[in-house]
């Protein structure tokens, strides 16, 4: 078989080595996640696992017809394309969701729609690979919260809720990010959609346990929240403490894991279809155009060396030069509002109070970031210090500021003190309240060859205090000054 395909094999081969070159940084950089994240650590399993599902079909796949196909670069050219953004813009998400979607769909251009049809699970079963899944981490605490707390109530424990503080007599609790349960969601699901795709084969079985899959994490977050505060208030805080409730969190997960598989025996087909009988000595047509494949070829070259060519440029570089106008905003001493925001290696950064209707109630963080050894748009910069603060809850209002629409947040903290924040970019005297329309205008001029420096601001005001107040403020300041957007305090 593999002589009567040589060339074919050759030739699959050369594309993948391709995509190897050309999506090296971004396979690198989704390591490191898969690495240094917990979250993500299944990410080293995805592909190994994608192979051998693959191996499971051989008997099918070597039996159907193979040809190349030219369809697949519907999705191949747009995958380029991202990764190229991503490049030029460090975006790690786009890098990272370009090159395990090439992957997948490099195999079916290599062995076309016939035989993509019999291995379609495990090619996307590669996009788990992804590490994405982070940004549900707020909406699974509040939900944990929520549930917890129900679970309290109704069980006639003593509560006193404060944003994501859950504090009975015995002492407070926090559902910190750790708390989410998100690394165990998403392990969750993984599982259970591969354990559906192995065991089941009815339809309505599979819809099924994939619910299961996403419903059942979540549910059982809830009640080792619960479990853990329970104990702790009949035990006076002496277990379920400390490192305790971290310890009893794995063996509850292993637990929850070992009972969703249990579910999933109970509901399996039992009669499955032995693929290792369906071996034949007949195999299907392999035909590979060499002409298509030099084509695919040099648009991944291309690619490759425009990717190259971006990186080379951001090298040369140089950014923008921070000693701007500053706009005069008079500042205050009597209260301090300490969000101590985290920002990742800024180059500058400003901290003032200033009065709003005659309070001393507002706060300005800024950071400068020139794109040398930092980021300005990246989640590593946290707005407050969760050692101090939490959430309140997940309700969001909008504010204008100069046209532009904020999101404005309340925090809380163990004493009781409310603090409405919101953030914004300001890049080129542009200013974004979007993360997203930010980085991509910082790509658009990384691509132009243009420095793509700016700031971070962050304005937090009491939350007995007027907030449209504040960017009422800081609105005029900048109006005196020709619109810029600039709002240092000196």
């Amino acid at each position: 078989m593999i002589k009567q395909y040589k060339k074919q094999y050759v030739s699959v081969g050369f594309i993948l080595l391709l995509w190897l070159l050309f999506c090296h940084q971004g396979l690198f950089s989704a390591a490191q996640v898969w690495w240094t994240n917990d979250i993500f650590n299944h990410g080293f399993f995805i592909i190994p696992a994608s192979i051998y599902l693959i191996y499971l079909r051989r008997a099918r796949l070597i039996a159907v017809e193979k040809n190349i196909s030219l369809l697949p670069l519907i999705v191949i050219f747009p995958s380029c394309f991202l990764y190229i953004v991503g490049v030029a813009g460090d975006i790690q998400l786009f890098m990272h969701t370009a090159t395990f979607v090439l992957l997948p769909a490099l195999i079916w251009l290599a062995i076309g729609h016939k035989a993509a049809r019999v291995i379609v699970f495990p090619l996307l079963f590669m996009l788990f690979s992804i590490p994405v899944g982070e940004q549900l981490i707020p909406y699974l605490q509040e939900i944990a919260a929520d549930g917890a707390v129900a679970l309290l109530r109704v069980t006639g424990i003593p509560l006193y809720r404060n944003g994501l503080y859950l504090e009975i007599p015995q002492g407070r609790f926090l559902v910190a990010e750790a708390c989410s349960g998100v690394s165990f969601f998403i392990a969750s699901i993984v599982i259970g959609v591969l354990y559906t795709y192995l065991n089941l084969q009815s339809r309505k079985r599979q819809i099924f346990f994939v619910l299961l899959s996403f419903l059942f994490p979540v549910a059982a977050n809830i009640v080792r929240i619960y479990g853990i505060i329970l104990i702790a208030y009949y035990t006076n805080m002496e277990h379920a403490a400390g490192a305790d409730h971290l310890i009893y969190g794995w063996f509850f997960f292993a637990f929850v894991i070992v009972c969703l598989l249990g579910i999933g025996e109970l509901i399996r087909d039992k009669v499955g279809t032995d693929e290792s009988a369906q071996m034949t000595t007949s195999a299907g047509h392999w035909s590979i155009h060499q002409l298509k494949v030099l084509s695919i070829s040099l648009l991944l070259v291309s690619f490759s060396l425009w990717s190259t060519f971006i990186q080379s440029a951001l090298g040369n570089l140089k950014p923008n030069d921070f000693d701007q106008e500053t706009i005069g905003l008079e500042q205050c001493f009597q209260h301090d509002i300490n969000l101590t925001p985290s920002f990742n290696n800024p180059d500058k950064t400003n901290k003032a109070m200033f009065e709003v209707e005659g309070a001393c109630t507002a706060v300005l963080y800024e950071a400068w970031f020139s794109g040398i050894d930092n980021e300005l748009v990246t989640d590593l910069h946290k707005p407050y210090t969760q050692q101090r603060w939490s959430l309140l809850n997940s309700e969001i209002s909008s504010l204008s500021l100069l046209g532009k629409q904020l999101q404005v947040r309340t925090i809380t903290s163990p004493t009781g003190s409310n603090v409405n924040y919101a953030s914004w970019y300001e890049i080129n005297d542009r200013l974004f309240t979007s993360k997203l329309e930010a980085k991509l205008y910082q790509t658009w001029l990384v691509l132009l060859g243009v420095p793509s420096s700016g700031k971070l601001v962050i304005l937090g005001v009491d939350s007995k205090s007027n907030f449209s107040g504040a960017l009422h403020t800081l609105e005029m300041a900048a109006t005196k000054n020709s619109l810029k957007t600039t709002y240092s305090i000196e």
